[in-house]
């Protein structure tokens, strides 16, 4: 398990109530800029805490989501915060094994991901299935962090992640694009957002650089409150060297 108690607080603390990656209500709104969710059937891989699904039926209309995930208690922290909000009846999680999407052929209307695809190695075999469960004409529109062509062995890019509990699987944005080109995607867009998040990840350093670093701690303990920081000071580096690339994806399943 990735996500521990302690962690999830913590980006919890930065990002918001049900948040596990940078943006909040925010970012889910550009992500999902032009495009009309009313009616429609969403699927997002990497649901985490459910912040995102509650807005995606409370403020972007969507008729019912299932967030899935591959860790049994961020599905129940979902379901907890998505209750709480009243919208049960509208959300739903399951939980998950990676690999193949445990749906039918053309289930849902759009597939959504937010910062959670960097965890699946196979972005080919990914691809094909968000295309799979997608129905003609539906949309995939996906936040995920890439990065340049070299950066495997960068040594500031290396030195971030070994700052975390996480385990990723970057590509660059030439790849993903081709790669769901390849799957049968089309009209795909890849959108380079490294300067925003460089200006938002460089508030979150300022911020634990404070007293922020101490409210953090006395939610989490000091270890986790400082490797917080110490992460958050790699990511600004490899975001600022231009070696990592938060991208937004967009596509649509040809009809």
């Amino acid at each position: 398990m990735q996500y521990s108690e302690a962690f999830t607080k913590a980006l919890q603390f930065m990002w918001g109530d049900g948040f596990l990656s940078p943006g909040g209500p925010e970012e889910v709104e550009d992500m999902l800029r032009g495009h009309d969710l009313s009616g429609c059937r969403v699927l997002d891989i990497g649901a985490g805490l459910g912040g995102v699904d509650a807005l995606l039926v409370s403020r972007h209309g969507a008729a019912a989501v299932l967030g899935i995930d591959v860790e049994a208690p961020l599905i129940e922290a979902a379901r907890s915060l998505i209750a709480e909000r009243g919208l049960s009846d509208r959300v739903a999680f399951q939980l998950v094994e990676p690999g193949p999407l445990p749906f039918p052929d053309a289930s849902f209307d759009v597939v959504f991901s937010k910062d959670a695809m960097v965890h699946i190695p196979d972005k080919a075999a990914l691809y094909r299935e968000v295309l799979r469960v997608l129905k003609p004409g539906g949309a995939f529109i996906a936040a995920d962090w890439l990065w340049a062509e070299g950066a495997a062995t960068s040594p500031v890019v290396q030195a971030w992640v070994s700052k975390g509990p996480l385990t990723f699987a970057f590509t660059t944005p030439a790849e993903a694009a081709a790669a769901m080109r390849d799957a049968g995607f089309a009209a795909v867009l890849v959108a380079d957002r490294r300067h925003l998040l460089q200006a938002s990840n460089r508030r979150e350093v300022e911020a634990l650089e404070g007293p922020a670093r101490q409210r953090l701690a006395d939610i989490v303990g000091e270890e986790m409150a400082l490797a917080r920081l110490a992460s958050a000071r790699g990511r600004q580096n490899a975001l600022d060297a231009g070696e990592l690339i938060p991208s937004h994806l967009r596509a649509m399943r040809p009809v």
